[in-house]
């Protein structure tokens, strides 16, 4: 594995504009230069293998060649996922970078949801973006025109970033009513009342019709929007946008994190007031009770591939603040056993508790139940897999799935015993009220 220094620019998209045409053009984006969260941001495209899958039916191009065929998706993957001792002080090397739909591992027919349940790539050449040290590096096994191009491309005159607002939005439409989400609500309290669960993550969707450039929709977003894990990515002319705050499992040198979030309250514009609200937020009891019912069942889930008495909480009922809301978040770490993979450790913990419920498997059926809909990308994962057993990846919460003409995107809430309805109802609309303005052009009203 080779890596060669090209010119470091502090906003990334810079990069995407010379890439984002290319086909499956990833995109795991920091946000650094609007938001100072992470340190990385990583981009590439052209994968050499790419994977995508619906149900058990799989589809594979391999040097341009299709093979389409049924078998378990995890096999599959484990198949093209092979580990290698080439490690560098990057965070990706070469090897898996896509995402998992909340669906992705449920063998039911998923035929009426436009976006594949897992589309991978298995990647060979990486852009890497260090904020900490304003570096910027080209990993790649073997140099090509391709490779050529990027270098020569990078360290060639200062490039600008391009703004084109040159994109529309019309008849947006939130899916179900106030009405009927509440009943629902009402409902999973009857469940939790019965013993059938503690909590289940309880959520609603928005279509919108738009005109114009996915990429220069995720431009404007970013800057609106930021948070530590978004990403953006082509799947030919299917696009997710995320402006994901949560994420979901960090992998590195065989020491893990997941960071749940559960308890949200929307920021105030006056200080003083946006100061209260983190004060009723660290304090609030349902909150606190939310998060720690979800706390219990990641470190469940987590020591199914850590080692013994290695899983901990670091940080209980963190307050992390964001454009629009404050978040309540907790961080697990944990020691992977050895013989362990990053695909282990996904397969044991996903979907991440913080977005189904607990106990989770009782909380998914419920959710299926009542959300009457398949949830596709959103509460599924974005991340790459390192060939060196390193991954970092995100909750899709605050995610777009984009195709030609049309978007869509979701936003909910943990449901537990003490819930209020209403307020639940509210606090799902302000999870996203800056896609809401956005995408309505600021006429939906709540």
């Amino acid at each position: 594995m080779y890596k060669e220094k090209i010119k470091y620019y502090k906003n990334s998209c810079i990069y995407g504009e010379f890439l984002h045409k290319d086909d499956w053009f990833i995109f795991l984006d920091s946000c650094n230069d609007v938001g100072d969260f992470g340190r990385y941001d990583i981009l590439s495209s052209n994968p050499r293998v790419k994977v995508t899958t619906k149900g058990n039916h799989i589809n594979v191009v391999e040097d341009n060649i299709v093979s389409s065929f049924y078998d378990n998706p995890f096999d599959v993957l484990q198949k093209y996922f092979k580990l290698r001792d080439n490690y560098n002080d990057l965070p990706f090397n070469n090897g898996m970078i896509g995402y998992f739909g909340y669906e992705s591992f449920n063998s039911s027919d998923n035929s009426n949801v436009d976006f594949p349940d897992i589309a991978v790539g298995f990647y060979d050449w990486a852009i890497i973006v260090d904020h900490k040290k304003n570096e910027a590096w080209l990993t790649y096994e073997e140099k090509n025109s391709t490779i050529e191009n990027i270098i020569n491309k990078f360290n060639s005159g200062n490039l600008k970033l391009k703004y084109n607002h040159n994109y529309s939005f019309s008849g947006f439409k939130k899916n179900i009513s106030r009405d009927k989400y509440i009943d629902n609500i009402l409902k999973i309290k009857k469940y939790i009342s019965n013993g059938d669960c503690y909590q289940v993550n309880y959520s609603q969707n928005f279509d919108v019709n738009y005109k114009g450039s996915s990429w220069d929709i995720y431009k404007d977003l970013r800057e609106l929007n930021p948070a530590p894990y978004s990403s953006f990515f082509k799947i030919h002319e299917q696009f997710v946008i995320s402006s994901s705050p949560e994420r979901f499992i960090s992998i590195t040198n065989n020491s893990i994190q997941t960071k749940p979030i559960k308890g949200t309250l929307k920021r105030l514009a006056d200080k003083k007031l946006d100061l209260e609200q983190i004060s009723l937020l660290k304090n609030d009891e349902k909150n606190i009770s939310e998060n720690l019912m979800i706390v219990d069942l990641l470190r469940n889930d987590l020591s199914k591939c850590c080692e013994l008495n290695s899983v901990i909480v670091t940080k209980l009922f963190d307050i992390e603040s964001y454009a629009s809301v404050h978040h309540m978040v907790s961080t697990i770490v944990g020691k992977l056993k050895p013989d362990t993979s990053t695909i282990d450790i996904l397969k044991a913990c996903f979907p991440g508790g913080s977005i189904t419920g607990a106990p989770k498997k009782r909380a998914m059926e419920i959710i299926n139940e009542l959300e009457d809909r398949k949830r596709g990308i959103y509460c599924g994962s974005i991340g790459y897999f390192d060939n060196n057993n390193n991954m970092d990846t995100n909750i899709c919460i605050r995610t777009i799935m984009l195709t030609e003409d049309k978007l869509s995107f979701s936003a909910g809430g943990g449901i537990v015993h003490d819930s209020d309805p209403l307020d639940e109802y509210f606090e799902s609309l302000e999870k996203v009220s800056i896609f809401i303005k956005y995408f309505s052009n600021g006429e939906f009203k709540w």
